[in-house]
Formats: structure tokens, sequence, C-alpha cells
């Protein structure tokens, strides 16, 4: 009892552990595509870009809009003059900043410059874009310049943002009620950045310094910031917002920038290595057909690439000759890795009863393009008494 007493002394002197890093951020982003928006489609889209996976929403100075994900151009649901509360537009707020979704809720910041008195963050219907009556004010005298960007994290439960003018300061909100929860030192000053967006653990901020146009990481847990690339827009743009589109074709990575006094808008595209091509499982197979039950099932596969495969046990239920002619999903999907080429992986059998499975295995590689699953049949026998 007395050395348990000694180390928690020991634990309390030290002080406080650090905080453990996030994942490293992904760094080989390659640009693949670019749509431009003309006219007042660009300026509509000039500020803010979210994505909730169907739908790409978008933010101007006083308007919000939602697409879909596959046409960008075309608005769904517009509310390119009347998105910002009238009481707020009464009391001086005109610009909205990065926006961010989840849940079905945008997440929009209101500022109310140049005075920047009253910094809102202001909840929305994603459907629909009506505001939800929800809106929390946050400290002025943390955000002494507004609000230029909010991001979400739903994982920790919270919510980023920072000074425009940045003090090398990350602020932490409790995602329920916008309360302060944590400000967290970045390990240089970062100023300028004009939206952010989490993924994977790590904030991916789009920066605009003057000439620097860049997207830069930051480890919400230790404040590390990574200059990941160039954006190479020209000094005539003013980069913009910055999304995540995730979907089985792959996560793609969107930033926006404004030709500045021309109205057009550019979305530039990126794919993590410039990946486009699904992954492919080849040669699965048990290496025994039938084994009795509790025995280990060793499965044979070949991958085309590094992936992390979803395994889900099915039983089949059809009739005697055809048994597999139907099936039911039996228990939750497993996860494992996959390196390049050929490997061997055990799965028990304990919880299988008797008959006929298939196991269905679905891969998808690092840049999250999810490839054709793959089946592979097992008899499961009874046990010998």
């Amino acid at each position: 009892m007395k050395r348990a007493v000694f180390v928690v002394l020991l634990m309390l002197l030290a002080g406080p552990s650090a905080a453990a890093a996030s994942p490293s951020p992904v760094s080989d982003w390659i640009e693949t595509g670019k749509v431009e928006f003309h006219g007042m489609d660009g300026i509509y889209r000039s500020q803010g870009v979210a994505s909730d996976g169907s739908s790409l929403f978008f933010s101007w100075n006083i308007g919000l809009i939602r697409t879909s994900v596959e046409d960008p151009s075309t608005a769904i649901v517009e509310r390119p003059l009347t998105a910002i509360p009238r009481d707020l537009i009464n009391s001086g707020h005109n610009h909205i900043g990065d926006i961010d979704v989840a849940d079905g809720i945008l997440y929009a910041p209101i500022e109310d410059g140049p005075g920047y008195a009253e910094p809102w963050v202001v909840l929305y219907d994603a459907k629909t874009l009506d505001p939800t009556g929800k809106r929390y004010l946050l400290p002025a005298s943390l955000q002494r310049d507004g609000v230029p960007w909010i991001a979400v994290d739903q994982p920790r439960g919270v919510a980023y943002s920072m000074e425009w003018n940045d003090t090398g300061k990350l602020f932490v909100y409790r995602l329920s009620d916008f309360e302060l929860v944590d400000t967290v030192t970045l390990s240089e000053p970062t100023p300028r950045i004009q939206g952010a967006k989490v993924f994977r653990g790590s904030l991916y901020a789009s920066r605009d310094n003057g000439s620097e146009k860049s997207i830069v990481a930051i480890d919400p847990e230790t404040g590390q910031v990574t200059h990941l690339f160039d954006r190479n827009t020209g000094d005539e743009y003013e980069a913009e917002g910055i999304g995540f589109i995730r979907r089985p074709t792959g996560t793609e990575m969107v930033a926006t920038g404004i030709r500045q006094d021309t109205g057009l808008t550019e979305m530039r595209v990126y794919r993590i290595g410039g990946d486009v091509t699904a992954p492919v499982l080849g040669s699965v197979k048990f290496r025994k057909k039938k084994l009795r039950r509790g025995a280990k099932a060793v499965l044979t596969a070949k991958a085309s690439e590094p992936v992390t495969v979803s395994a889900r046990w099915l039983r089949c239920t059809g009739p005697r000759r055809k048994p597999c002619s139907r099936q039911k999903a039996a228990g939750k999907a497993s996860t494992l890795s996959m390196d390049e080429g050929n490997s061997l992986n055990r799965f028990p059998t304990a919880r299988l009863k008797p008959g006929s499975w298939r196991l269905r295995l679905t891969p998808t590689d690092r840049a999250d393009i999810v490839g054709a699953s793959r089946l592979a049949t097992l008899k499961v026998l009874r046990k010998r008494r």
C-alpha cells in the first residue's frame, strides 16, 4: 500500500503528461481536377465548403447553398441572400465564414465586422438550410477579429476555431453547448487561416498568407503544425474554404478560391496519392472447405495493394441442394489489414453453428476507395464427441 501511494505521489509531482499525438496527417495529396463557377454562381460559392457525402454546402458573405456532390454547379436549396437571421443582420452581422456539417446540422460562423463584438455559431437544418433556432455566442475576448471558420470533430465531441490574425492558439469548444473546454498552443503562429476541417483525427486548414496559398495540418491534441503543400493558385486568387467528400470511390479534399474582382470561384480537387483505382482482392478461398466447429479457418487472399478489409460472416439458409442461394448476416463485421500480395488470415469458428457459411470480404485502400467484395465458402461440421 505504501508503495502504491508513493507511485501516485511521484506521478502528481511529475505534473501533467504530454498530450498524446494524433495520427500523422496525410501528406501526399495530388490535384486531380478543378471545377469553375462563374458570375453569381461563383460569388455564391466564394467562402466556405463542406460535405456530408451526398451534398455539398457552400457559403458566401450572407448566403448558403446546397448542391449534390455530383453536380456542384446546380443548387438544390438556395438561401443566397437570406441565410443570416434577420435579427443578426439588424445588429450588423454581415459575413459567414467556412462552414461544417455533421449529423444533419450545418454549423455556420457569422461575424459582425469590422467591430467583431459578437462572434456567433448558428445551426441550420442541413436539408432545408433553415435555422434550427440554436445559436451560440463565442467569447469575443478570444475571437477578437471574428470567427472565420468552424470545424466539427464528432469523435472528440468538440469544435475548433481560431482568430484570423492568429496568436498561435487553437480554441476548443464543446460541441453540445460551445463552451470553451481547452486552448491548444500551436507549434508556430499560423495566421490567416480561411477554413479548416477534421480528417482522420487531424485538422486540415486552408491558409492565405498573402502570396502563400497553402494547406497545413494541425494536431488538435499537441498543436503541432505541418505544412503539407502549396496550392499554387497565383497571387490573383484568394484562398478560401476546405472540405472533404467521403464516398466509396474515395475521399476527395476540395479547396475553394476566388479570383479577386472577377466573380470566378474555382474548387480544386485532391486525392490521396492521386489514386483513382479501386483495390482488388483475388484468390480468396479457405485452405480447407470443411472444418470441425472450433477449429481455425485459414483464408488465403491476394491484395493488389495494402488494404483494410471488412470481414462479415453470412449464414447460408437456402435448401440443401443450394444452401447459399439465400444468406443471412450473422454477428458484427470485423476488420483486418492485408499487405500487397499473398496473405494468410485465420478466423475462429467456435461461434459458427454447423452448416454452410460464407465470409464476405470488402477491401478499402488508404485513399478510402472501396473495392468489390469477394466471398469464400466454408462448411462447418459438428464437433466429434
